[in-house]
């Protein structure tokens, strides 16, 4: 009898060993192509032509009477990726793609090019969507990103440097990564699959050939670590994209700040609460007019728990303007309900680096009563160097990034058409330009030639 027991134990364990060992067998797949196969087709090489200005090869005379003669500006190329989403050639890739291009040509797998045109571009997410005029192609299917989980297997499909149709495999090592700022709202995916770079603006799939991020950005000097945007996230931007072109946002204006355990401690906040503490509400705000108010700590969000910064600054960008919103907040030991009317966020006007409107190599945004906040500037006016070139003429004088240029020839600027018209009569005058920038809390004059 015990030597039948011993028999029948041995062969269960036998038979859920066997099991064990073909599930996992199974959970590796035997090979990529059949996703390879039906996907190729539907993914894009991208290259993007530019004109730049020439840089100064040196400082010494020696080096730079060699440039005699030579063009000022110079035509630039780069290469990236992209995907089809309709058969009749919409494509998505990133924003910094095609952010800076003059012309965008489009090669699908057959050898076949065309000249694509931008629908839409939206920087805060790095996504675009361009269109090439060509009928009956084949196009991806959408994924669940949501229903990936950390260990799943995936697949890369690009142009990496140049190399058409590169293939790479890994897995999800992480979701809802916090990485380049608040890019795509901190949700990144990130995976180990080899990208390069060229694979910005292709399709991370799944093991049912669907799409469940775009890939974007790697981190430099690392290995293996890429990051993907969500596919969930994606849809809803290609969507405004496709229909207007832009993304309306939802603005509450409030300046937020995470709340991590210790804070969360100090505050009282029960047990395996987070959430997001503001910092500061902006008058007539959506925030003021429910009656927030700094200090106020908001857990909930449409009853979905808040635990981080960019999961709200998510949560209202993608809320309808004019819809109406309920968050749970927690105001000195006190649980209140508040019902918010997201309005839309305002939207700021920026020059180019390569603008005919910008004289100094200088990005200038107009700023919002929100950015105004962030940064605590009292003033109600003033346009905010957002990049500049450094072989630019500003850049050269000392102006900066983040400085905000408040004044020029005494002028107050609240518009970029306010600083074009002083630099336009300052041209005619043959007179350098007086600059009042506001740095670091403090006032400082700078002057600017007529000329670049």
């Amino acid at each position: 009898m015990a030597t039948k027991r011993y028999f029948k134990y041995s062969t269960f364990l036998f038979v859920v060993s066997l099991f064990l060992l073909t599930s996992t067998i199974q959970a590796h797949p035997d090979s990529f192509a059949p996703i390879v196969k039906s996907e190729k087709e539907k993914i894009v090489h991208i290259a993007i032509s530019s004109i730049v200005k020439r840089r100064s090869l040196s400082g010494d005379p020696f080096f730079n009477q060699f440039k005699k003669g030579l063009p000022k500006q110079q035509r630039q190329s780069a290469l990236g990726s992209g995907f089809l989403v309709s058969d009749d050639g919409y494509i998505v890739t990133n924003h910094h793609v095609i952010a800076k291009a003059e012309k965008i040509e489009v090669k699908l797998h057959n050898g076949k090019k065309y000249t694509a045109r931008i629908i839409g571009k939206d920087k805060q997410t790095e996504l675009a969507l361009i269109k090439i005029e060509a009928k009956n192609l084949p196009f991806v299917e959408w994924g669940d990103s949501k229903a990936i989980e950390v260990g799943d297997w995936v697949l890369a499909i690009g142009n990496p440097l140049g190399l058409d149709h590169t293939v790479t495999a890994g897995i999800i090592s992480a979701k809802g990564r916090d990485v380049f700022g608040s890019t795509a709202y901190g949700q990144f995916l990130q995976t180990d699959a080899a990208i390069n770079f060229g694979n910005s603006g292709g399709p991370l799939f799944n093991m049912d050939s669907e799409v469940i991020g775009i890939n974007t950005a790697i981190v430099a000097g690392g290995q293996n670590l890429g990051f993907a945007i969500p596919s969930n996230l994606a849809r809803k931007v290609i969507d405004q994209l496709k229909k207007h072109g832009k993304v309306d946002r939802g603005w509450f204006g409030v300046t937020i700040q995470d709340v991590h355990r210790e804070l969360a401690e100090s505050f009282g906040l029960p047990e395996g609460t987070l959430g997001t503490i503001l910092t500061g509400v902006l008058p007539g705000s959506p925030a003021e007019k429910a009656g927030l108010k700094k200090g106020d700590i908001l857990t909930e969000f449409n009853g979905i728990p808040l635990k981080k910064v960019t999961q709200l600054q998510q949560l209202v960008a993608e809320t309808t303007p004019n819809t109406k919103v309920k968050v749970t907040v927690y105001r000195k030991g006190v649980t209140l309900y508040k019902t918010v009317k997201v309005e839309l966020r305002q939207l700021t006007e920026e020059t180019s680096l390569t603008s005919p409107r910008n004289f100094y190599k200088m990005r200038l945004v107009e700023m919002t009563t929100e950015s105004r906040s962030s940064m605590n500037i009292k003033e109600n006016f003033g346009l905010l160097v957002y990049d500049l070139d450094p072989t630019g003429i500003a850049w050269e004088k000392g102006i900066r990034k983040s400085d905000v240029i408040l004044e020029a020839n005494n002028h107050q600027l609240q518009t970029l058409k306010d600083f074009t018209s002083v630099v336009e009569k300052a041209q005619k005058k043959n007179r350098p330009i007086s600059l009042l920038i506001l740095r670091n809390g403090s006032s400082i004059y700078m002057a600017l030639p007529v000329k670049n």
